[in-house]
């Protein structure tokens, strides 16, 4: 009788919960992807931007991708991929510019790793940005952590095609 009574209570009480994980399951994690892409195109228009500004960067060009993060059998997320190579003048001081970097990301929010020689690290939210400043061209890598979706979500932003990125003027 107790086995038989359990069984009942497990299949009231889990099978909603089952049902409801696999209704929301299809689309599950899109918005938290779209809040990411919104944070990495501000951070991308806003302190990127001033970045460049500040070190006399121009020449920009820019890709965005998407990948999935987990296991090919089960993927569980999406990795957003943006990469942006700015030419400077082939002045650039490394030290000077590192520095200048340093501050307009702290100012901005940004969790700033000491700097490895030209290899600047920050974080904020589920941003992260590597920023390598070299004397004649500097490069920005601004992905993301693993942001949890379902796997026909992740699949879906995988799939996408490598697209250009705009720069704000």
């Amino acid at each position: 009788m107790t086995t038989r009574w359990t069984h009942r209570v497990v299949l009231a009480f889990g099978l909603p919960l089952v049902t409801a994980g696999c209704a929301a399951g299809a689309g599950a994690g899109r918005a938290d992807v779209a809040a990411v892409v919104r944070d990495a195109d501000r951070a991308r228009a806003g302190v990127l931007h001033e970045i460049a500004a500040q070190l006399g960067l121009g020449g920009v060009r820019g890709s965005r991708s998407f990948a999935v993060c987990g296991d090919d059998l089960a993927p569980r997320g999406v990795v957003l991929e943006d990469f942006v190579h700015l030419d400077s003048s082939g002045e650039l001081a490394p030290p000077e510019a590192t520095a200048a970097a340093v501050g307009l990301l702290r100012d901005d929010g940004w969790r700033v790793a000491d700097p490895a020689g030209p290899l600047l690290t920050a974080t904020r939210g589920a941003l992260v940005l590597h920023l390598v400043l070299g004397a004649a061209l500097v490069q920005v890598d601004l992905s993301t952590r693993c942001v949890a979706t379902s796997r026909a979500v992740a699949e879906a932003y995988a799939d996408r095609p490598v697209e250009d990125l705009p720069w704000p003027s």
